[in-house]
């Protein structure tokens, strides 16, 4: 077990909830050389992580077999002793396969007969669990789940500065706000959430931040657009290790199903998060400090992932009011302590 290799190239909340294995496998391991193969586009967010002695990134969009071929061969030249598959995907089983690692831990379906050793994939559990599974049979067991994520200095510079730039200061809390989603049907009304930036702004006097992805410019300016009070739009192309700066400044975060509510999680900003057609047993928030708001309904979580839903009943049940309270306590407690 000297040289170790982690597969995972998932979306950014995918790789976030990858962390708890890392430290775990780390703790267990502490002189072996692990590396992690990533999706390009999530890289920042282990790419700061002491745990990990290498990232290598696996450009997911790229055409043909050219990537494939490129990373085999760089995963050969390391000669990795053990590999641990968490995709669960015949490609990721595939390179773990083609790296040279005798043993090769991975899910039992898809691609399980690429793995020298299977196990059941519980999908009735959250994705960190499932992420451990898979270190049980190095012997790994841990109690300890909650995410992380390590900024670099400039990152953490670019947070402050960007915050003093645009008056939020120490002296009020700060609010940040998440409307956006990779998929549109998982977004809670841009005006709701408008309605609850006035609300901490009326109660609390709270700084209130509007965060948007690409593509998402619109949704941000919906929600200001609703807002009467002063609001901080965030719209800048940034790295993850950008906003992840900047989300941990915030006092309380407000998001959607998304990536950007695992980033806070693992910044350890107090987090709620908002979920409908999403799977909440895999990816809600883990942690006391943080809190998960949803409607049972009976097409929740949502097996279509496509257009064809035409009410987005499961989050247009959840209200400003049940919303208000959860984001109010905290914010509250925060009062008090300061």
């Amino acid at each position: 077990m000297k040289r170790i290799l982690l597969i995972r190239f998932g979306s950014l909340g995918d790789v976030v909830l990858t962390t708890p294995a890392i430290r775990a496998l780390r703790e267990a391991f502490p002189d072996a050389y692990i590396a992690m193969l990533v999706g390009d586009r999530s890289v920042d967010i282990v790419s700061e992580n002491p745990r990990l002695d290498e990232v290598i990134p696996f450009r997911r969009d790229a055409k043909g077999i050219s990537e494939l071929r490129r990373v085999a061969a760089m995963l050969r030249e390391r000669n990795f002793d053990v590999s641990v598959d968490m995709q669960r995907k015949f490609r990721s089983s595939l390179l773990a396969y083609l790296s040279g690692a005798e043993l090769r831990i991975g899910y039992h379906r898809p691609g399980g007969l690429l793995c020298t050793v299977r196990i059941p994939d519980n999908q009735n559990k959250h994705a960190v669990d499932r992420n451990l599974d898979l270190l049980r049979p190095l012997g790994i067991e841990t109690d300890s789940r909650e995410p992380e994520m390590f900024l670099s200095h400039a990152d953490q510079d670019y947070g402050r500065r960007t915050f003093q730039e645009r008056g939020l200061t120490s002296r009020s809390p700060v609010v940040g706000m998440f409307p956006g989603a990779g998929w549109r049907h998982r977004c809670w009304p841009a005006e709701r959430f408008a309605a609850i930036g006035d609300l901490a702004a009326e109660k609390y006097r709270a700084g209130v931040v509007i965060f948007g992805g690409p593509g998402e410019e619109d949704i941000v300016d919906n929600v200001t657009g609703n807002m009467s009070a002063a609001v901080v739009a965030i719209k800048d192309k940034m790295t993850l290790g950008q906003l992840g700066a900047m989300i941990k400044k915030c006092d309380l975060f407000l998001s959607n199903d998304t990536g950007p509510m695992h980033i806070s999680v693992a910044a350890g900003t107090p987090t709620i998060g908002l979920f409908g057609p999403g799977n909440h047993i895999k990816f809600q928030p883990i942690g006391e400090k943080h809190a998960l708001i949803r409607k049972d309904v009976p097409c929740s979580p949502c097996k279509q992932f496509t257009s064809k839903c035409k009410d987005n009943i499961c989050m247009k049940l959840i209200t400003v009011d049940e919303v208000w309270e959860e984001v109010s306590e905290r914010l509250q407690l925060l009062t008090e302590k300061r």
